[in-house]
């Protein structure tokens, strides 16, 4: 039969040879392209090569000795319970020690042992110390039973025992004997390339650390010249071959000749210093070289083709496969910014039939020198990425799918203006939106514009050219509110003049020809807008829900509402922090856990921290402190209120019903802010978030839009800094840098994670599983065994065993299932779960759960594909959604 590799699709005659395709070809990307199991009923990925082998070993060592259908299966029983499972060592001491961490009385499994203990460790050291390399079990434990083969039988391998119970080595013999040695010779020198290419690129090892490791692993090599000659001279001698001191000298010459490290990194070799492996990279891997521009003397900006990138990336199957995913939303629903009005208005992008590219762009600024030390804002750096809008929002948050355009210093812009600085970028748009670009793989010009520019407010106004003063009269780049208007009007009452092309257009005129200095906060037009045909300043700055909400107003009115209840002693700023640092945090909570409330706050009228702290803090600030606030508490009511409108700014789907609802919440907040707070004064960005609602209407969901992922791009670079700590020109040292690091995704097998990911499974009985899985498997597939996780990681999202999911509805209210067991069914993920019924509390804004009977889900039935922790709080348990559930 044939193994077809999953990541290229070569096919091969056996397991043993697969596996050697995955070590020459796939096994130096493993760390962004996962390698997945050999056998196709299996969705384990892994991370290295190692992994893979013994994951193999582990979990289908036996396979290929089922000869029949009906074959015998080996099974372990537990004394201590009911538990029937396939035999394996991992698996039974496994089990055994679940009993052990109980404390209760396990005996030894071992024949003609009568050993018990209920210590952990006294049970490990008896093992090894008796029964070290022992299979001889006790017949009542471990025993053979007849049943159907399972779907990993031998239909799924023609290889006899030994040779698929071993780890997957081929005889490199072999291997050269069907390969020309020429081509594998250079395909080990480019599998040495990719190695370096890695180090420096993915690893952040700098070019004078990898000369080293180059340098003294070729000097161990020649010093091992002694050793080898005697191995040579004592293998050849164990075969009475008769040797001379010439011979032997000739055989170390040609090994050491053959080894690839030492002759590709030989002086003089294409490997051989830093100058000659970039030469290599930059000849043999897709990298797009950027070019520098100078301004004047002094004065760079560094610029990577948007077009030559584009023709590279769709050279990758992957990304056209990726793009060209189209999914109809249902009628009345947004989902994504091709159901917002701006998307369906524009006349390139909307209107044409053939394939379009839409693209989002970013700019902001960023620090890469210490921000604290002297030379900060000396380096300030200004970078400009884009990424393609119609590639779906879960391969969108790679950062290797963000690109790079422009690099800049912040001085620069601030002296040459946007028009010189961006200037390699608008032509490149330009071409783009009249000529397009031509693609390869379709065999025609594709072409695109900007859809829109997502950035912070300050980042928007200044490309835009509003005011950069969010004190100014006029400081909205939505409408043409005052500052004045703003404390006494809301956006919802109609009193505000909401900018339109033409009439932003005619402020511009009087700008630009001197009529006004500053037309309405309009400072001048926007290069974007002057240069491109398809692209408007009023259609093309969506807002920040990370700027606006998370790291915005949440800070604020938390720092506000928390200091008005210790005022009142519900609670002090210590107990606060107590319960804050002691919450039992779980699964993603754990990682975005607040930190303690700084001393400061109610001095700077804020809280601080980052957008997911933030965030985490008030989704379960009810959990937290909620017991300790009394009903119809005005600040409290204004915090839950606000948590209501973050997880609906969070929602990914909409509806017009739920858009109106985001208006009236918006609305009772403001007016019960100023109630509880008449002292207040509001911020811009609670003006901003009044015109979400028709802000959603135009762009689709604002969270697809947020400069989270951006921001997350930055790391690459101060990393890069960091580790190099080369300024020498540094705009040109950071982005080849970033391009080779892109070389090195684009010449991987798969430029995007799978779908379906874990690391980890164990073969299940379907006799032994609860009637309600055992009949939805039978259904599905007649296999007698499945495979069992404990974790599966679904399009970047972890689903672990514990976690709740929410599933349809009873009584309008959102029905929660907790997550039992993990199944892969056919190479669908399915959940065993526990149904919860749920009571909501509106003085918490949480769920009360109650438990029910067991169901099984798969992905696709889910509300919602964010999966929750629910907690016990006061007696009860309750779970807080992070966005707005839909059902």
């Amino acid at each position: 039969m044939a193994w077809n590799c999953k990541l290229c699709f070569v096919s091969l005659d056996t397991r043993a040879k697969l596996l050697m395709h995955y070590r020459l070809q796939h096994s130096h990307y493993s760390r962004i392209s996962p390698l997945p199991c050999l056998y196709a009923d299996c969705i384990c990925t892994f991370h290295s090569f190692t992994a893979l082998k013994a994951h193999l070993s582990r979990s289908h060592k036996n396979v290929g000795r089922l000869e029949t259908e009906e074959a015998a299966h080996v099974f372990f029983s537990c004394h201590m319970c009911t538990c029937k499972q396939p035999f394996s060592e991992e698996a039974l001491f496994g089990h055994l020690r679940s009993h052990l961490r109980k404390h209760e009385m396990v005996p030894c499994p071992f024949k003609n042992c009568n050993y018990r203990t209920n210590v952990y460790s006294s049970f490990n050291a008896h093992k090894s110390r008796k029964h070290m390399g022992s299979s001889d079990y006790d017949d009542s434990v471990v025993s053979a039973e007849s049943g159907s083969a399972p779907a990993t039988s031998s239909a799924d391998c023609d290889e006899g025992p030994t040779q698929c119970e071993s780890s997957g080595s081929l005889d490199l013999l072999e291997v050269e004997s069907q390969c020309d040695a020429g081509n594998l010779r250079a395909e080990l020198q480019r599998n040495l390339a990719s190695l370096f290419l890695k180090m420096q690129t993915v690893l952040h090892v700098s070019n004078m650390a990898t000369q080293e490791i180059i340098e003294h692993l070729s000097q161990i090599f020649a010093l091992s010249q002694p050793l080898i000659k005697k191995t040579i001279s004592d293998v050849l001698q164990s075969f009475d071959v008769p040797v001379t001191e010439a011979s032997i000298e000739q055989v170390v010459s040609a090994v050491m000749d053959s080894n690839i490290l030492t002759s590709s990194t030989a002086e003089g070799q294409d490997l051989s210093s830093a100058k000659r492996r970039k030469t290599y990279v930059e000849k043999n891997f897709p990298v797009v070289v950027p070019t520098q521009y100078v301004l004047e003397p002094g004065h760079t900006v560094v610029h990577v083709s948007i077009l030559e990138m584009i023709q590279e990336m769709f050279r990758h199957t992957d990304i056209l496969d990726k793009v060209k995913e189209t999914t109809t939303s249902p009628k009345g629903h947004y989902v994504s910014h091709q159901d917002g009005s701006y998307f369906k208005d524009n006349e390139l992008l909307s209107f044409s039939e053939d394939l379009t590219l839409p693209l989002i762009l970013y700019t902001d600024d960023l620090e890469i020198a210490n921000p604290l030390g002297t030379s900060r804002k000396i380096h300030k750096l200004s970078a400009v990425y884009w990424v393609l809008a119609d590639l779906p929002v879960k391969y969108r948050s790679s950062l290797h799918v963000i690109q790079l355009a422009t690099l800049c210093k912040v001085s620069d812009i601030q002296k040459f203006g946007y028009e010189r600085v961006l200037a390699p970028l608008l032509k490149d748009l330009c071409t783009l939106e009249e000529d397009g670009v031509f693609i390869e793989s379709i065999g025609k010009a594709v072409r695109g514009t900007v859809m829109c520019v997502v950035s912070d407010n300050l980042a928007a106004h200044s490309l835009a050219g509003f005011t950069k003063s969010f004190r100014a009269k006029y400081f909205c780049r939505f409408c043409k509110a005052t500052q004045d208007q703003m404390h006494t009007c809301e956006v919802g009452s109609g009193e505000f003049c909401l900018r339109t092309k033409a009439s932003h257009d005619f402020d511009v005129h009087a700008v630009t020809h001197g009529e006004s200095q500053d037309q309405c906060g309009v400072q001048g037009d926007c290069v974007l807008n002057q240069r491109l045909k398809h692209f408007h300043t009023v259609t093309g700055f969506p807002p920040d829900v990370l700027h606006d909400l998370l790291e915005g107003i949440v800070p604020v009115e938390l720092a506000l509402c928390i200091g008005e209840m210790i005022r009142c002693k519900y609670f002090t700023h210590e107990y606060l922090n107590k319960r804050i640092l002691s919450f039992p945090y779980q699964h993603a909570d754990n990682v975005d856990k607040p930190k303690p409330i700084p001393k400061t706050f109610t001095v700077k009228n804020t809280i601080g921290g980052n957008g997911h702290e933030n965030s985490t803090l008030l989704r379960l600030l009810p959990l937290i402190i909620g017991d300790k606030i009394p009903e119809g508490d005005g600040a409290w009511a204004v915090l839950m209120d606000l948590k209501e409108i973050v997880e609906l700014g969070l929602s990914l789907t909409f509806t017009e019903e739920t858009i109106q609802y985001l208006q009236t919440k918006i609305q009772d907040h403001r007016r019960m802010l100023l109630e509880v707070f008449p002292r207040f004064s509001l911020r811009p960005k609670h003006h901003y978030l009044e015109h979400y609602p028709d802000l959603i209407r135009c762009f689709g969901p604002v969270v697809q839009l947020w400069t989270m992922r951006f921001e997350g791009k930055h790391r690459f670079f101060k990393r890069v800094v960091q580790d190099t700590q080369n300024f020498k020109n540094v705009l040109n040292t950071l982005a080849t840098r970033h391009q080779h690091m892109v070389a090195y995704h684009l010449s991987a097998p798969s430029f995007f994670k799978p779908h379906q990911q874990t690391s980890k499974v164990s073969s299940v009985m379907v006799s032994m599983l609860p009637d309600i899985a055992k009949a939805y498997i039978v259904q599905k597939t007649g296999s007698s065994m499945i495979y069992s996780t404990s974790r599966v990681n679904i399009d970047g999202t972890d689903y672990d065993v514990g976690m709740f999911v929410s599933v349809g509805q009873v009584g309008e209210l959102p029905l929660f299932c907790k997550i039992e067991q993990i199944f892969l069914v056919n190479t669908e993920v399915v959940f065993l779960c526990q149904k919860h019924t749920s009571h909501y509390i509106e003085h918490l804004r949480s769920y009360e759960l109650f438990p029910g009977s067991l169901t099984v889900h798969t992905v696709s039935q889910l509300n919602d594909q964010l999966p929750l922790s629910a907690y016990n709080t006061q007696g009860r348990l309750l779970i807080t959604p992070k966005r707005y559930i839909l059902v």
